[in-house]
C-alpha cells in the first residue's frame, strides 16, 4: 500500500466535500427512516441508527481502503484498471464565472480510479467515525 498521501491532490478536495455532504445526508435519511419505521421506542436516533448507519459507513470506508490496494469487489467493480489517466476537461456550453477563475476545478468523473476510491473513502470516514462515536456515547450514557 503506498502512502496516501502521495495519491491526494489539492484540487481533490471538492469531490470529498461533495461526497461528504451527500453521504452525510443518506445516512440523515437513513436514521430518520430508521426511527420512523423499524424502532420499537427502547432507543433513541442517537443509539441504534445512527451506531448502524456509522458502522456501515465505516465498512464503505474499509472497501475503499481495500480498492487501494487493488482488490475489487466482484459484480460491482466494473472498471478493473487503475491506471487510468485523468480524461481532458469538458468545455461546457456556458459561460460561469468558474469557467474565468484561475483554480483548476475537478469533478470526481475526472479522477482517476485510485483518486475515485481515495475521496470515496475519505468521504465514508469523514461522516461515518462521527456517527459511530455518537452512537456509541449516546448507548453509554
Amino acid at each position: 500500500m503506498k502512502n496516501l498521501f502521495s495519491i491526494y491532490k489539492k484540487d481533490m478536495l471538492r469531490p470529498i466535500l461533495y461526497k461528504t455532504v451527500s453521504r452525510l445526508a443518506g445516512a440523515a435519511c437513513a436514521c430518520l427512516l430508521w426511527q420512523r419505521f423499524l424502532s420499537d421506542g427502547r432507543f433513541t436516533i442517537w443509539e441504534a441508527p445512527c451506531l448502524a448507519v456509522g458502522a456501515a459507513l465505516l465498512g464503505w470506508a474499509w472497501v475503499g481502503y481495500l480498492r487501494l490496494d487493488g482488490i475489487r469487489v466482484p459484480f460491482v467493480d466494473k472498471d478493473k484498471e487503475l491506471s487510468a489517466q485523468r480524461g481532458a476537461r469538458k468545455r461546457h456550453a456556458t459561460h460561469s464565472m468558474a469557467d474565468f477563475a484561475d483554480e483548476k476545478i475537478v469533478s470526481f468523473d475526472e479522477l482517476s480510479p485510485r483518486e475515485k476510491a481515495l475521496c470515496s473513502m475519505l468521504a465514508s470516514l469523514i461522516v461515518g467515525v462521527p456517527m459511530t462515536a455518537i452512537g456509541i456515547a449516546a448507548s453509554i450514557l
